[in-house]
């Protein structure tokens, strides 16, 4: 390509993976396009390549679902809504002019934010979104949905310190791939895997469903859903038992070490395990002989496991296991993520929380939005919700509450989003959103400890504006004269690099410059600065690593132990469902979350929603492949294909995570058969505690 007529840029991927990916974008000068993206072969983690999603972002970017002007509905929420075009000012006069409103009535607290992880980039995330909201002492929100039980029991146990470095597993002996399908939801981890195996190393995944993981596994080990914390409990036994755990890394960092190994810890002989997890006291040995006999171990766990109702529990105990033995001495240990620290940005300078002017405005638990929109007791009840980078109609549990809260005749809805969507379909008032591609932003992974800078590479297509602006203007139109809510982004991003050096070490070393030029930058994650084994102090109330917390203590749980789901095959009674079936709604390989479902390549790999089922669980109920089920419990239900997986455990359904509800017979994803009920540590959601069953529809539903 001409070099004259072709400029390539820094990108981003702003989406809800840990690998944010740093993109180069070539653009034609001529015609303003975007002509290629392709991952930065310069970027130590991107490596040159892309996932299968974003490899087709100019599909999403250029797509024909786009929405390129403000609309306003003038016809009936949901699916036979309609909409017509009108200008930005009365969009944004409208909103305000609502918004006026519903304060001088209710308060500003009946004002009801709603946003998720629709861009992980800092400013679009939680930059200037945050500032407006709390200038406009609006109620706030609770961002829980996606790994709010793991933060939590990583900080009650570990404090607020990211994991272990995966550049790092190159060098271990052991790589133990824990609840996560990392070649779908994570792949640039595998170059470092296939690197560790040709040195040796032995590559274990446990997961009850059959993934690429699994298969890329060179074992696969399957407990019950929700039991894996009894798992780790039983490795921990078996190893010190055998006397292979490190006394002086236990003694030097870890309080609570030795009331729990003369205590709790007896209470996990590989029998009792086996007959918790379904795992057989000779897998369970072997695999504590394994992670016992190696310092130089890694375990890779990923968000999904924290998605039970006992899923910080499950987390806490897995993250315990590398303490044991002293595998953080090694490089290796556990890595959730790595978003305690990197997203530990100076967030009085990004949100400015003084514009809340000593105002203490209720907060929602996003997980809870249905309940919250149906609640008749609620003082004051929300009155508008405003919506952006979230679809919320196919994103949140117990999908009917959702549906019947957001179509309230007096509940006004405005939504900021790039493609229409379901949630779209219930708005007042819809605003189009620009793509990476057409806007500014700085990412901090969560799964490594790379920044990126991404530059603006297009124009906005259509009348869209990026997150930023359209909260800048909204001030603007309300009134409101803060010189805060008027900065631009460049001024953010520099403002926030220097702000977040004075209190975070990884930030010591970096320059707006340097991430300009290159667009990207490796953190000081050697900084002598850093909290855990770089300072020698934890930043937990003791400085140790917390194996006993006292802030547990409370709660009755202050040991790591084995408890049960609420709902699930791991209950020892029949907790809250009799139905047969565990249902696991996981990450897609072709998705992330509703995100990608309107790129037409890649929707027809995936067209239709899909159930997988064990060949035995499936000839029970004279299921075979290809056959239209129904899905269901007392909640609700949900309609798909039938996959029969060999080696997925018996009484495992894995559904697809997300699925767009209206590309579903019904209407409904399986988030139909979920509550809003919340999880152990952290009050996050617990997608995958729920039981159901599943029989064959004979009618043909796609009629």
């Amino acid at each position: 390509m001409s070099a004259e007529r072709y400029k390539v840029v820094h990108c981003v991927c702003p989406h809800d993976c840990p690998d944010s990916c740093s993109m180069l974008v070539t653009v034609d000068r001529d015609s303003g396009r975007a002509v290629r993206v392709q991952g930065d072969p310069s970027h130590p983690i991107t490596a040159g390549f892309l996932c299968s999603k974003v490899s087709r972002y100019l599909d999403f970017v250029y797509g024909r679902e786009r929405i390129l002007y403000p609309q306003r509905r003038v016809g009936p929420r949901g699916s036979r809504a309609s909409f017509e075009r009108i200008e930005w000012g009365d969009a944004l006069a409208c909103i305000a002019e609502t918004f006026t409103k519903i304060i001088k009535e209710e308060g500003a607290e009946a004002i009801q934010p709603f946003s998720s992880t629709g861009t992980l980039g800092m400013l679009g995330y939680w930059g200037m979104s945050e500032r407006f909201w709390h200038a406009l002492g609006s109620a706030r929100i609770a961002r829980t949905i996606c790994i709010a039980a793991d933060y939590a029991a990583g900080g009650l146990t570990y404090g607020m310190v990211g994991g272990a470095n995966i550049e790092a597993i190159p060098e271990m002996d052991l790589v133990l791939l824990w609840g996560t399908n990392i070649l779908s939801t994570g792949i640039h981890i595998t170059p470092f895997l296939r690197k560790a195996r040709a040195r040796g190393a032995t590559i274990v995944a446990i997961d009850p469903r059959v993934t690429r993981t699994t298969a890329f596994a060179d074992r696969h080990i399957q407990p019950r859903p929700g039991t894996d914390h009894a798992l780790a409990l039983g490795i921990m036994n078996a190893i010190v038992r055998a006397g292979r755990h490190d006394e002086a890394f236990l003694s030097r960092y870890v309080e609570g070490w030795e009331g729990f190994r003369a205590g709790e810890l007896q209470n996990y002989s590989l029998e009792r395990v086996a007959d918790i997890t379904g795992v057989s006291s000779e897998e369970t040995a072997r695999l504590a002989d394994e992670y016992g006999g190696t310092k130089r171990s890694f375990i890779r766990l990923n968000y999904g496991l924290q998605r039970h109702d006992n899923g910080g529990m499950m987390s806490r105990c897995i993250r315990l296991l590398p303490a044991v033995t002293g595998a953080w001495d090694s490089g290796g240990g556990a890595c959730v993520g790595t978003l305690e620290e990197m997203w530990a940005v100076d967030l009085e300078y990004l949100q400015r929380p003084d514009l809340l002017a000593g105002r203490e405005p209720r907060t929602l638990n996003q997980v809870q939005l249905g309940q919250a929109l149906r609640d008749r007791e609620l003082d004051p009840p929300i009155r508008a919700l405003y919506v952006w980078n979230s679809d919320p109609f196919n994103s949140l549990p117990d999908s009917h509450s959702v549906r019947e809260g957001l179509q309230r005749d007096d509940l006004f809805v405005a939504v900021h989003d790039v493609v229409w969507t379901d949630t779209t379909l219930q708005a007042d008032i819809v605003l189009p959103s620009t793509t990476q591609l057409e806007q500014t932003d700085i990412h901090a992974a969560y799964g490594h400890y790379y920044i990126g800078l991404s530059q603006q590479a297009i124009d906005p297509i259509g009348q869209s504006k990026s997150n930023q602006e359209t909260f800048r203007l909204l001030a603007q139109t309300m009134g409101l004269e803060e010189p805060a809510l008027a900065q631009s982004d460049e001024d953010m991003v520099r403002g926030l690099l220097e702000a977040t050096r004075r209190i975070n070490p990884l930030y010591e070393n970096l320059s707006h410059e340097e991430l300009v030029a290159r667009g990207w930058a490796r953190t000081a994650a050697e900084s002598p600065r850093r909290p855990g084994l770089n300072s020698g102090r934890w930043p937990t109330p003791t400085g140790k690593i917390e194996l006993y917390s006292r802030s547990l203590e409370e709660q009755g749980c202050p040991w790591p132990t084995y408890t049960a789901e609420k709902e699930g095959l791991g209950c020892l009674d029949e907790g809250l469902s009799t139905y047969p079936l565990q249902v696991i709604s996981s990450a897609m390989h072709f998705f992330i979350g509703s995100t990608f479902q309107h790129v037409p390549t890649l929707r027809r790999w995936v067209p239709q929603h899909e159930f997988e089922l064990n060949p035995l669980d499936a000839a029970e109920r004279e299921i075979v492949e290809g056959d239209q089920c129904r899905l269901f419990n007392d909640r609700g239900e949900t309609f798909g294909i039938a996959r029969i997986v060999e080696g997925l455990l018996r009484g495992v359904v894995g559904a697809q995570k997300q699925f767009t509800s209206s590309l579903t017979p019904g209407g409904f994803n399986v988030n139909a058969l979920t509550s809003q009920r919340t999880s152990d540590m952290g009050d996050g959601p617990v997608f995958y505690s729920v039981k159901a069953e599943i029989e064959k529809v004979s009618e043909d539903l796609n009629r």
